[in-house]
């Protein structure tokens, strides 16, 4: 195989080829994982019609991790492909002169570009940061060595420094922007299964749809519709303690639930001595306004709990009382209750039979020697789904995850 050849991949498995490529590969040592195979395979997929130097490219970019394993990928490709690296792939700036005009303007304009564009001294600058692989690449292969390099999975947020600090710490302007963040991250929604269907490559066969097109033959079936159910958003019901030992947290809280309520259509309930409905608070655009307006309304704030009254009020409303059945219960709550244990077990009963999951979030739960023992937290408890503590961001993460499930 020549470089003049204009095309290589004529009736040949170009998924194939790229595995026999590999394993070539993986005989001289250096290894390769399986995401950077299938990356080299969509690359010639991508590319169709090449010749040999944009196949050695290609190959060199999705195949290679370091810098060390480049003169054993020209070895193992100049071997298979009888192909002279030095004369094909390499130009000597030299004998073209235009060449050589061009790289003396690219060396002297990357000279006058900041230390941050070009990298540290000590950084390893022979391979692009394009090319290297990610964590994920590293945990496929055999395990890295001491001279790996390796890029980290940062997190795209502003908020890293913030991820484990308790919420009670964190002043107003952090508040908002962590609200602004789990806005923007809660874009995954839980859904249910509709009865309703819609038109599907794959799916169950749809018989009217199937015979109302077979008129157009003359009564032939010659094309077999199919169908699948569609999904709907399933109800999310948030309720916040607001109660004298939840004061710290309040706030906090209010931020978040905000949040689900903008992004993802959220019904924010509040409660201490009784229930309050703060969603229409809650959606205004302007923060500042909405706590204000979440404010006003709740009037029985920072004094006693009467949480199994507050479910039973939820359970027994005529509107209420329909957006629990089938919905996503967050119950965001220490679980001190004024009331009998008993009225607790009650009201959680009913409500883990007509819920989809019942999630609780206690900030209580991140100190060390925190056990369930408060009498209508312990009552409460087996009839949850899943119970988390919802203190800081990276919690939150976890309750974000259990609530798209």
């Amino acid at each position: 195989m020549t470089s003049a050849s204009p095309e290589l991949f004529h009736g040949i498995d170009r998924a194939l080829f790229v595995s026999a490529f590999v394993q070539k590969l993986r005989h001289a040592g250096i290894t390769v994982s399986l995401g950077s195979s299938e990356r080299a395979a969509q690359a010639l997929e991508a590319a169709g019609p090449i010749g040999i130097n944009d196949l050695y490219w290609i190959f060199k970019v999705s195949l290679t991790r370091r810098q060390d394993e480049f003169e054993v990928f020209d070895r193992v490709f100049s071997a298979i492909f009888d192909f002279e690296l030095n004369r094909t792939v390499k130009q000597n700036p030299a004998r073209n002169p235009q060449v050589a005009a061009i790289s003396a303007q690219e060396d002297d304009r990357l000279q006058h570009l900041p230390s941050s564009d070009r990298g540290g001294e000590g950084e390893d600058a022979g391979v692009p940061w394009i090319t290297r692989p990610s964590l994920q690449d590293n945990e496929e292969s055999d395990g890295p060595s001491d001279d790996d390099t390796l890029i980290p999975e940062l997190l795209p947020s502003a908020l890293e420094h913030l991820a484990d600090t308790p919420f009670d710490l964190l002043d107003e302007d952090e508040l908002e922007r962590i609200g602004v963040a789990l806005e923007a991250a809660a874009r995954t929604w839980p859904s249910r299964r509709s009865r309703r269907t819609r038109a599907s490559r794959r799916g169950r066969p749809a018989l009217r749809r199937t015979l109302r097109a077979s008129l157009r033959s003359g009564g032939e079936p010659f094309k077999l519709h199919t169908h699948r159910p569609q999904r709907r958003p399933r109800p999310v019901l948030l309720l916040v303690d607001v109660s004298g030992s939840m004061e710290a947290f309040v706030r906090p809280y209010l931020h978040i639930t905000r949040a689900l309520a903008v992004a993802g259509r959220a019904e924010v309930f509040a409660f201490a001595t009784e229930l309050t409905r703060l969603t229409p608070a809650l959606r205004t655009r302007s923060t500042e306004q909405a706590m204000e307006r979440a404010t006003e309304q709740v009037g029985d704030r920072f004094g006693g709990t009467k949480l199994a009254s507050s479910l039973g009020t939820l359970l027994s409303h005529r509107v209420w009382g329909s957006m629990v059945r089938g919905a996503v219960i967050v119950v965001i709550s220490d679980g001190w209750d004024t009331e009998s244990p008993e009225i607790m077990d009650v009201r959680m009963q009913r409500l883990g039979r007509l819920a989809h999951r019942v999630i609780w979030v206690n900030p209580r739960a991140a100190a060390p020697a925190f056990e369930p023992l408060v009498g209508s937290m312990a009552a409460a408890l087996p009839h949850c789904d899943q119970f988390l503590s919802g203190h800081s961001v990276r919690a939150m993460e976890d309750v974000l995850d259990a609530l798209t499930a």
